[in-house]
């Protein structure tokens, strides 16, 4: 798009922006309960099990589109535009003043939606240090995860695996990583069952996988960096699970003191109420007391609630309900499924429900 063209987008960055559906391959299967959610005919388990959302960034997955995982703004009248060539061309408008001045024209935040069918591989993701010296990238890989509804699959209660067991070293983990030994390497992970509510913080370096059966809000820094422990379980090469580091460099990436019951203590967040009233309830399921690296807060909107972060960007996701976000000339339909950006600049105002309980995820990147 020419310069001249970009630059008579402007008004978009006043008003919320609609993202358009942006499913991303995986090698895991899931999705069907994400296909309901966003109202798809015939849902079903496959191979686009996570929706990507306000994401500045692409998959690293090798043989796959290499624009894959960007998303798109929805434009007035047809055709789309990708949100990473808005944020450049109105960087202040988009993020803030105070944003770019910390981050540059970089959001700092990519918002999924995961539902998985089966269990994934067990994993850890670099902090800062570690991608700055060795990947190349000024974001590690810290997430939460937001669970939002389960089932069970094959009859197995769903459940994710979070931090070592007490008593596992680096030195057996390492072996079980040699042989391969996915066995070995469950039982040296804590099984933690979940229910619909839930949140946790999953720090760079903590040993984890998502279990069968488990639908989720993931918040997390804006990379794809990660290290697979079980890469023959799913058919992939050492180089590729590793980021093509060397095996002790890789291993590196495991935190061995993310063990036990008080590390799985710490990684469980309580909501906090904001306001509550007969309009509604506002939440902050993650603040910078959490983590330094994204926010997240809940909205549940029984008549109107005024934005109260209007002025800040984030990502909205929908979980439940009708409704419109608007003020000052815009408005946006808001329905279960849909996912939105909030720029800086936007001039809208409330949130309003329309049709049952609204329920909004809003995801924030990190604070300057």
């Amino acid at each position: 798009m020419a310069a001249s063209e970009l630059a008579a987008l402007e008004p978009l960055t006043h008003r919320p922006l609609l993202l358009p559906p942006n499913r991303v391959y995986r090698l895991w299967r899931g999705g069907a309960v994400l296909d309901r959610l966003q109202g798809r005919p015939d849902p079903q388990d496959g191979t686009t099990p996570e929706e990507w959302i306000a994401s500045t960034t692409v998959s690293r997955l090798p043989g796959r589109p290499a624009d894959e995982g960007l998303s798109q703004v929805q434009l007035p009248g047809g055709g789309r535009l990708p949100l990473k060539a808005l944020i450049a061309a109105f960087p202040r408008a988009m993020l803030g003043s105070a944003h770019v001045a910390r981050f540059g024209a970089e959001l700092g935040v990519l918002c999924k939606l995961l539902d998985s069918a089966m269990r994934l591989f067990i994993q850890a993701h670099p902090d800062q240090e570690f991608a700055r010296a060795h990947l190349g990238s000024p974001f590690g890989k810290t997430e939460a995860w937001i669970v939002l509804a389960t089932r069970e699959i094959a009859g197995e209660r769903p459940y994710i695996l979070l931090g070592f067991t007490e008593g596992v070293g680096q030195a057996e983990f390492r072996r079980l990583v040699q042989a391969q030994d996915s066995a070995g390497m469950v039982r040296a992970l804590n099984r933690v069952p979940v229910e619909p509510g839930q949140v946790f913080l999953l720090r760079a370096g903590a040993p984890h996988a998502l279990g069968p059966g488990v639908f989720l809000v993931e918040i997390q820094e804006p990379t794809d960096l990660v290290v697979n422990a079980e890469y023959r379980l799913f058919g992939r090469p050492a180089e590729q699970a590793f980021m093509g580091l060397p095996f002790d460099l890789a291993m590196q990436c495991f935190d061995y003191a993310a063990a036990g019951a008080a590390f799985l203590a710490a990684q469980r967040l309580a909501p906090r109420t904001l306001s509550a009233g007969a309009d509604g309830l506002e939440e902050r399921l993650i603040g910078p007391e959490d983590t330094p690296h994204f926010g997240a807060a809940r909205l549940t909107v029984q008549r109107a609630l005024p934005d109260r972060d209007r002025g800040r960007c984030y990502a909205g996701i929908v979980v439940a309900g009708e409704g419109v976000l608007e003020g000052d000339g815009v408005s946006l339909p808001l329905r279960a499924g849909v996912t939105f950006f909030a720029p800086a600049a936007s001039r809208h105002e409330a949130y309003r429900a329309t049709a049952g309980p609204l329920t909004v995820i809003k995801c924030f990147p990190p604070r300057p």
